[in-house]
């Protein structure tokens, strides 16, 4: 399927660190190395302004949790804003695997 094969225009324009991570045709972002996690995990985090999306609860940067809404590469996750939720502990204990 060529929409999750490795765009690399998109890719070169977001400067990821790991040579790995890629975005595919689809728009889905397939990170890895803890750098480009780390860099999503902030945008997520600032996304959600600090707050669970579940629950609107406060979710700060320690206690808040990543969780992974959607199975878009055959098992593999997208790691793009997209596919992602910043949920408290919970919220996230309550939410199904890749469903939002």
């Amino acid at each position: 399927m060529l929409e999750n094969q490795r765009d690399n225009v998109a890719t070169r324009l977001a400067k990821f660190h790991h040579r790995d991570s890629y975005i595919s045709f689809a728009g889905h972002v397939y990170l890895t190395g803890k750098i480009d996690h780390e860099r999503m995990r902030y945008k997520l985090y600032v996304r959600a302004d600090g707050h669970c999306e579940g629950c609107n609860e406060i979710a700060g940067w320690t206690t808040g949790e990543w969780h992974h809404a959607e199975d878009t590469r055959g098992g593999r996750r997208c790691d793009g804003l997209c596919c992602a939720m910043w949920l408290c502990h919970q919220c996230h204990l309550r939410k199904p695997k890749f469903a939002i």
